[in-house]
């Protein structure tokens, strides 16, 4: 979400509350990690779960 010296500001990809983070203790996602969670949002979707 954003970036500060020393910190990361973080939120769930569906929103919800933000919290911080030391750069050291965050890891992007792996590419099946994103993709996992792109499908459950879409499949949430077509079931009206989601806006």
């Amino acid at each position: 979400m954003e970036r500060a010296p020393g910190q990361v500001h973080l939120r769930p990809r569906g929103g919800g509350r933000e919290w911080i983070a030391r750069p050291e203790h965050v890891e992007l996602a792996r590419a099946g990690e994103a993709l996992s969670s792109q499908v459950a949002r879409a499949n949430a979707r077509s079931r009206g779960e989601v806006l």
